[in-house]
C-alpha cells in the first residue's frame, strides 16, 4: 500500500511540475503560456482556413512540397507545414513576385506600393538584407525583434540576426544559415601549363600566405608569362566585382546597418588604391564584362587566371558553368591593414546582401479579443517560426562540403572556402537604391569602380561619401 501511495505521490508532483513551469507548451490545439505563477488558459488559433502566403523569390525552390525544392530537411519541413496548416486551420502558400517586380528597385518598389495602399501581396516577403533600410523605412515592413524572446530560435540569433539589422531594430527571419559565398576563382590548368602547381593559391591561404603583398607579386609575375596579344590576362572582371571583395578583406566596408559611410576610411581608402596600382600596370586586367558578379569571356576560354564570382556561378551556364578546364576557389587576399593586426577580415554573403524573410506592415492591427482568427504580426511571425526547421549545422557544412567537391578542382578549395564561410559581414551600400549601383558614371558603385581606373581614390572617395551622405539625408531623413 505504501508503494502505492507513493507512486501516486509521484504522479502527482510530476503533474504539478509540468503543470506549471514557466515554459511554453504547445498543443494540436493551441498554445499554453505559462507564466512562474500560473497557467493562463490555452489560447485555441482558428483562422478559418484562410491562406497563409509566403511571396518567394522562387516558389518551386522554396515549398518543401515541390519536386523542385533546393532546401536542406525537406521531409521535416513538410512534417512541420502539415503540423502547422492542421494547429492553426490555415493553407500555406508559396506564390512568386509579379513578373515586373522580379529584384531589385522593382520588387521593393512592388512591396511598398502594395502595403501602403492597403493591398498587401503576401504576409511574408522573401528579400535580400540590402532591401531592409528601405522597406523598413516607406513601413512597408516591420521589426519583429520585441517577438525574438518568445520565437526565434537560438541559432538565428547566434548566427543570422546581425544580417537583417537596419538601426536598432531587426525585420527578418530564415532558418538559413548566412555563409560567405564569393570569392576568387582560378584556372588550374593555365597555372599548370606556366610552371605552377594548379592549387597553388588555396595552398598559399592554408599556408597563411595568402596576403595583398603576395597576391601581388604573383600576379605581376603571372603578366610577364602571360600573352595580352593572345587575350591572357592574370587579372579579369568587373572592378567593382573585385571592390566588393577586396575592401572587407583589409577591414574596410561602404556602407554599414548603422548607415555609417565607410567608403573615406582608410582601410577602404587603401584596398583601392591597391587595386588603382594593378589596374595601371599593361596587360594585368581585362574588364570587359557588362554586369555585376559575370564571368570575363576570357576567363571561360581559359586565358585568364583570376575572375571573382560566387559558388554557384559554376553551374550557372551563362558564367562559368560551361568551361572546361579545373577550377580552384580561393578567399581574397588579406589587406595589409588585417595582416597588422589594425582590422578584422571579413567577406560580403553575396552582392544583394543575405536572404531572408520580411513581414507585411499590414497587420499590426487587431481588434482585441480577435487575436485568435485574425493575423497579427506576432501571430504571423509565430506561424511561420513554426513552418522553419534548424537542423546540426553539422549537416548544413556537410551539404555544402559535397557541393563544393562537384565543382572544385580540389580539397584544398573546398577547405579554403570553409575557413572564410562564417567571415561575412553586413554590406548595406545596395540599400540606397539606383544611385547606388545603377550604370549612370554618377552611382555610387560606378564612382567606386572609377577611382580605381582612374586613379585617384581618395578624390573620388571623398566625394562618394557626400553623395552618400546626401542620399541617406533624403532617403532616411538623416
Amino acid at each position: 500500500m505504501k508503494k502505492v501511495w507513493l507512486l501516486f505521490a509521484a504522479i502527482f508532483m510530476s503533474v504539478l511540475i509540468t503543470g506549471c513551469t514557466g515554459e511554453e507548451e504547445t498543443t494540436t490545439e493551441g498554445t499554453t503560456t505559462c507564466t512562474d505563477d500560473s497557467c493562463d488558459e490555452e489560447i485555441n488559433y482558428d483562422f478559418q482556413g484562410k491562406d497563409f502566403i509566403i511571396m518567394a523569390n522562387n516558389p518551386i525552390t522554396a515549398d518543401p512540397f515541390s519536386d523542385s525544392y533546393e532546401g536542406l530537411y525537406q521531409r521535416e519541413k513538410q512534417e512541420k507545414q502539415r503540423s502547422v496548416e492542421e494547429k492553426y486551420n490555415i493553407k500555406v502558400k508559396y506564390v512568386p513576385y509579379p513578373a515586373e517586380a522580379s529584384w531589385g528597385t522593382a520588387r521593393d518598389n512592388y512591396i511598398i506600393n502594395a502595403e501602403v495602399t492597403g493591398q498587401p501581396g503576401a504576409h511574408i516577403y522573401n528579400v535580400s538584407a540590402s532591401s531592409i533600410p528601405i522597406l523598413a523605412s516607406a513601413g512597408a515592413i516591420v521589426p519583429i525583434d520585441e517577438y525574438f524572446d518568445e520565437y526565434a530560435h537560438e541559432q538565428f540569433l547566434e548566427y543570422k540576426k546581425e544580417f537583417v539589422k537596419f538601426k536598432d531594430h531587426y525585420y527578418g527571419y530564415d532558418d538559413s544559415y548566412p555563409y560567405v559565398d564569393i570569392g576568387l576563382y582560378y584556372n588550374q590548368d593555365l597555372l599548370e601549363e606556366l610552371g605552377y602547381v594548379p592549387n597553388k593559391p588555396s595552398q598559399m591561404w592554408l599556408d597563411d600566405e595568402w596576403t595583398w603583398e603576395n597576391f601581388e607579386t604573383f600576379v605581376k609575375e603571372l603578366n610577364t608569362k602571360l600573352d595580352q596579344q593572345s587575350g591572357e590576362y592574370p587579372m579579369g572582371g568587373k572592378v567593382s566585382d573585385w571592390a566588393d571583395g577586396t575592401v572587407p578583406a583589409n577591414g574596410g566596408y561602404f556602407l554599414n546597418d548603422s548607415l555609417e559611410i565607410g567608403v573615406d576610411n582608410p582601410e577602404t581608402i587603401k584596398a583601392l588604391e591597391n587595386l588603382a596600382e594593378l589596374y595601371t600596370i599593361p596587360g594585368m586586367w581585362i574588364n570587359e564584362v557588362d554586369y555585376a558578379y559575370s564571368t570575363e569571356e576570357n576567363f571561360k576560354q581559359g586565358k585568364v587566371v583570376f575572375n571573382p564570382g560566387a559558388h554557384w556561378h559554376l553551374f550557372d551556364q551563362s558564367r562559368m558553368g560551361d568551361t572546361n578546364f579545373d577550377i580552384g576557389y580561393v578567399p581574397y587576399p588579406k589587406g595589409p591593414h588585417v595582416v597588422d593586426g589594425e582590422a578584422e577580415y571579413s567577406l560580403i554573403t553575396q552582392i544583394w546582401g543575405a536572404a531572408t524573410y520580411v513581414y507585411s506592415g499590414s497587420y499590426d492591427d487587431v481588434p482585441e479579443g480577435y487575436e485568435h482568427m485574425v493575423f497579427s504580426t506576432e501571430t504571423i511571425h509565430m506561424i511561420h517560426s513554426e513552418l522553419l526547421y534548424f537542423g546540426d549545422l553539422e549537416d548544413t557544412f556537410i551539404d555544402l562540403s559535397i557541393d563544393f567537391l562537384k565543382y572544385y578542382a580540389d580539397e584544398e578549395s573546398v577547405d579554403a572556402h570553409f575557413e572564410v564561410l562564417d567571415l561575412a559581414h553586413n554590406e548595406m551600400l545596395y540599400g540606397l537604391g539606383p544611385d547606388a549601383f545603377g550604370w549612370g558614371n554618377d552611382s555610387c558603385i560606378q564612382m567606386i569602380t572609377n577611382s580605381v581606373i582612374n586613379n585617384n581614390v581618395r578624390a573620388e572617395m571623398t566625394n562618394l561619401t557626400e553623395k552618400m551622405e546626401d542620399l541617406i539625408d533624403t532617403m532616411f531623413g538623416e
